[in-house]
């Protein structure tokens, strides 16, 4: 058994297709296109408090609103008494998160397609992760009533490596799946 899961593996490795490779490349440059899209519009044009109004107007919530503040920059959020804005602010960063993320999951997968050291990948999808970025908060100071700043290349980062680890997590536990190992009570 083991040596049949050995044969799939080798046989697996031999079967590298370039078509996947370059499949993978217009993708990413896909994906960075749309960030960079998205960077060039204004704040009037992506914000979904016009939304958040009708949506609560519909809604009616039976409960007072925690008393839920922070700081980010140079403004301060309250769930108490600017509920659309804080949502707003939550819904941008997880925004940022989950686009840097799957970025990052592009970038990662198709270099390990290439069967490129994971440490390699890992730091070549978090670097190209930063300078994508940059740029694009770089993009943003051009954009009417948007700010750029450092601290959501901080959040683009850690979506990158958050992204990184969910897929290596699942990629983990579908090969366990796929290619289960005999247990040491039938080798007996």
């Amino acid at each position: 058994m083991e040596e049949e899961y050995g044969k799939r593996r080798h046989k697996h490795r031999r079967k590298q297709r370039p078509y996947v490779y370059i499949l993978s490349l217009l993708l990413i440059a896909g994906w960075i296109l749309v960030i960079w899209h998205f960077s060039t519009q204004s704040y009037q044009q992506q914000t979904i408090q016009p939304w958040l109004h009708k949506w609560s107007e519909k809604v009616k919530i039976g409960f007072v609103l925690p008393d839920v503040q922070f700081t980010y920059g140079e403004l301060e959020y309250s769930l108490k008494q600017r509920p659309y804005d804080f949502v707003e602010f939550i819904f941008r960063k997880s925004a940022h998160l989950f686009v840097y993320a799957v970025l990052a999951v592009l970038i990662y997968g198709g270099m390990r397609y290439r069967k490129i050291h994971m440490w390699a990948c890992f730091a070549t999808a978090l670097t190209v992760i930063v300078i994508i970025a940059s740029i694009d908060e770089y993009i943003q100071q051009f954009s009417p009533n948007r700010t750029s700043s450092i601290r959501d290349v901080g959040v683009d980062l850690l979506g990158g490596c958050g992204g990184i680890v969910l897929y290596m997590s699942v990629n983990a536990v579908s090969r366990r799946f796929r290619y289960p190992r005999r247990s040491s009570a039938k080798r007996k």
